[in-house]
């Protein structure tokens, strides 16, 4: 596996850089992330439906205050190398490697300064899907350091309404899980709030953009 190795050069560098990248592709960035209500550990999940999810989240990270890490299949980490400067850390489905990365995300997570952002649908999925699948297995190291973590669940949406570029709208939910809980619990925990932000997005637009 690939661990993260950070650097405050690239950073620097890639902060600026990422924001300069983002207002000349999106009109806007709706939707403030409330810091942690505690001092524990962060773990971050959100939904996956493009390759701008990889940015949106280090638009947002500093809110945190904790070191940013982010989970990236193994074949897409690879010929990015530089990603791994900015807390990026690797998985290979399907491999013995997986242990290593289960027990590297857990150690993560045991330390209080440690953010660590996944997409536990293990793939970008089409946005009209709204069924949340997680893949199995990885989560389970998570929660393996039990309620000392604080879990942070994230959605985003895209919108173009009347503009020529697009709006991002996020939306968050901060929580908490006992150590018993499951990663089937957790799921559905998730896609409880996904309905939700579904439900109260969609209520947005129609409103925003409704006939005067």
């Amino acid at each position: 596996m690939i661990r993260a190795r950070h650097h405050w050069l690239y950073q620097l560098f890639f902060d600026r850089y990422f924001r300069w990248v983002f207002y000349r592709q999106f009109r806007a960035f709706e939707g403030e992330l409330l810091p942690p209500p505690s001092a524990a550990p962060v773990c971050w999940l959100s939904n996956h439906t493009s390759w701008w999810d990889g940015i949106w989240p280090l638009l947002l990270h500093r809110r945190i205050n904790r070191k940013f890490h982010v989970l990236m299949l193994e074949n897409q980490l690879k010929p990015r190398l530089f990603l791994s400067r900015l807390g990026a850390f690797s998985i290979q489905p399907g491999t013995r490697s997986m242990v290593d990365t289960g027990i590297y995300l857990r150690d993560l997570l045991e330390e209080a300064r440690n953010c660590v952002l996944i997409y536990p649908q293990g793939q970008i999925e089409s946005a009209g899907k709204h069924q949340i699948h997680f893949q199995p297995g990885i989560l389970r190291y998570a929660l393996q350091t039990g309620s000392t973590v604080q879990w942070l669940f994230s959605a985003f949406f895209t919108e173009y309404g009347d503009q020529p570029k697009p709006t991002v709208y996020h939306y968050h939910h901060w929580c908490s899980f006992g150590p018993k809980t499951t990663s089937a619990e957790l799921e559905r925990a998730y896609q409880d709030f996904y309905d939700r932000c579904r439900a109260q997005h969609e209520a947005h637009i129609h409103l925003k953009y409704r006939p005067q």
